[in-house]
């Protein structure tokens, strides 16, 4: 068993061959939650001219002078060709682009007269008021959406301020799931709900990866046969249980009959231990996933996440420090990665009844990190991440419960 450390290295380090460098064309229409493979850059400075910031006079200030002669009007989209004279105005729009020279005053400091054809200040204007002033946000060539950056709303918007019709992305690596498990979909009071298969199309949904998903019971011949599907055109095969020490945990053994090279199995993390890492010569990789529906949400932040990565310039979740909301005193001997929400500007802890607890994981915002030993006082920095595909408070509902 390894460390938490040790395997994100192991990971850091695995080698996707051409895989990593596949890209394409996309429209921005179909770009949110594609990763970026090239900078979006300005084509030109932003603003492209001065422009005025509120609604009012745009006049060149003349010492004491605060009437003024309205000669035009300019709204957004259209322009004043030449300068303006001594005592000119031009009654302007937000948006607009204002003279060369000009000052804007907002209409509410203003009082037109002769029904419009002269305007009176409440004051002698001031210089260079109210106006965004070309090239002020950016310029042309500046960088506004850096290479690796998973395509938001925010970002798409910007973009085609940048000018860009459509981007270039990392190529969409193709996962294969298969879920394991007699019990999975079993009728009887032994039968459960298979949770983690939804689990994981959301997660790859929220990076545009498509996925095909197969069950496969705990048999080693029908087990074998849906890996072996999986990886026939897979970059990703991911399973869900199968990979620890029970009698029927087959996983493991089948790997190497697919030509896959085991890169680490077991992580000395909690929920996940078992995690299994492995990496064919042609740069296919697998992920196995524990079964418990907790430990599935947890190593696919903490592993399938960042393998995705390789074939996605190096994207990975992103985490930040954040306060702890109170003391909380790590007293367990694995690396602990708690679900946890974030409340108040502080985090706080779940109280959960172990990896099988996906009612409290789905209450909860992220994943907040605990190392073996860790104290912490209310206020101290800890590492926090926050579940992909999901904005902090977007969480599900924690039922009542009571003490046994």
């Amino acid at each position: 068993m390894i460390t938490f450390a040790d395997s994100q290295a192991l990971l850091a380090s695995l080698d996707v061959a051409d895989r990593a460098t596949r890209t394409e064309r996309c429209d921005l229409r179909a770009a949110r939650g594609r990763v970026l493979a090239t900078d979006v850059r300005m084509d030109r400075d932003q603003p492209g001219f001065d422009r005025a910031t509120m609604d009012g006079y745009a006049v060149v200030p003349d010492g004491d002078r605060a009437t003024f002669d309205v000669v035009a009007t300019v709204t957004a989209g259209t322009s004043h060709d030449g300068s303006l004279g001594r005592g000119q105005a031009v009654r302007i729009m937000t948006g607009a682009p204002a003279p060369e020279g000009t000052t804007v005053v907002p209409v509410e400091r203003t009082s037109p007269l002769e029904d419009g054809a002269r305007v009176q200040l409440d004051d002698a204007p001031a210089a260079g008021k109210n106006i965004a002033w070309c090239g002020e946000d950016a310029r042309a060539g500046d960088i506004l959406v850096a290479r690796g950056t998973r395509l938001g709303p925010a970002h798409l918007s910007v973009a085609a301020m940048a000018g860009a019709a459509e981007v270039e992305v990392f190529a969409r690596p193709s996962v294969s799931v298969v879920t394991t498990g007699d019990e999975v979909g079993a009728s009887g009071k032994a039968g459960i709900r298979d949770s983690n298969g939804p689990l994981l199309d959301a997660l790859m949904a929220s990076l545009q990866v498509e996925v095909t998903r197969r069950h496969a019971k705990d048999q080693e011949g029908e087990l074998r046969s849906a890996l072996e599907a999986a990886a026939k055109d897979a970059d990703v095969v991911v399973t869900t249980g199968g990979v620890s020490m029970g009698e029927r945990d087959l996983v493991p053994a089948t790997l190497a009959e697919l030509g896959y090279e085991t890169v680490f199995h077991k992580v000395q993390v909690q929920p996940g231990k078992p995690v299994l890492v492995a990496r064919r010569a042609d740069g296919a990789l697998f992920v196995g996933l524990p079964g418990n529906p907790v430990s599935v949400l947890a190593t696919a932040h903490l592993f399938l996440m960042p393998a995705l990565g390789h074939f996605l310039g190096g994207w990975s979740p992103a985490s930040f420090d954040a306060p702890m909301a109170a003391a909380y005193e790590h007293r367990g001997r694995r690396h602990l990665f708690l679900p946890a929400s974030f409340q108040g500007g502080g985090v706080v802890p779940a109280r959960w009844n172990g990896s099988g607890d996906l009612i409290a994981a789905a209450a909860a915002d992220g994943l907040v990190e605990l190392p073996v030993g860790a104290t912490f006082s209310a206020g101290d920095p800890v590492r926090f991440l926050p579940y992909v595909g999901h904005a902090l408070s977007e969480r599900a509902v924690m039922p009542p419960r009571s003490a046994r």
